[in-house]
């Protein structure tokens, strides 16, 4: 039995929700290393399970398609920072310049995407796009300050 339109949204937009309050959840535990290791697991398990849902939804739903494209968008520039967290990627990395080039052009074209999202989507379904835009911006200004944190000569 195939699901509905309808179910494929709700899928994505509730993985997108537990992954924020597993995000959160593991940033509140930081203390904790092994508490804060399982909510990371979590989220990251989450995420990859959004993303796939998020990827069959684009060639499910035609009506949303732009909605689904700016989520997997979104959990790509998750996934870079959950890979670079995985790696131990830190001031030390002789690469890091690398990773954080990459990090702000797929960031870039995420925010070019969600913005087309924006345009495309009917509706009250407008708000996720804006949402996820939203949390992009936050997530790019996070990651601009700790690049100009490791850079600082002290």
């Amino acid at each position: 039995m195939a699901m509905k339109e309808r179910t494929w949204l709700r899928l994505t937009v509730s993985g997108i929700f537990l992954l924020a309050f597993l995000i959160l959840l593991s940033i509140v535990t930081m203390e904790k290393t092994s508490v804060q290791r399982v909510y990371v697991t979590l989220s990251e398990v989450t995420g990859v399970m959004t993303l796939v849902t998020a990827v069959t939804a684009v060639t499910k739903d035609k009506r949303r398609k732009w909605m689904f494209i700016g989520t997997v968008s979104f959990l790509v520039t998750w996934a870079m920072l959950a890979v670079a967290y995985e790696i131990g990627l830190d001031e030390d990395t002789s690469a890091g310049w690398l990773w954080f080039f990459l990090y702000y052009v797929i960031a870039l074209v995420t925010i070019i995407i969600l913005k087309k999202g924006v345009r495309e989507t009917p509706g009250k379904e407008l708000l996720f796009p804006v949402t996820l835009l939203f949390f992009t911006g936050i997530q790019l200004v996070y990651v601009f300050a700790v690049h100009i944190f490791w850079n600082l000569p002290f």
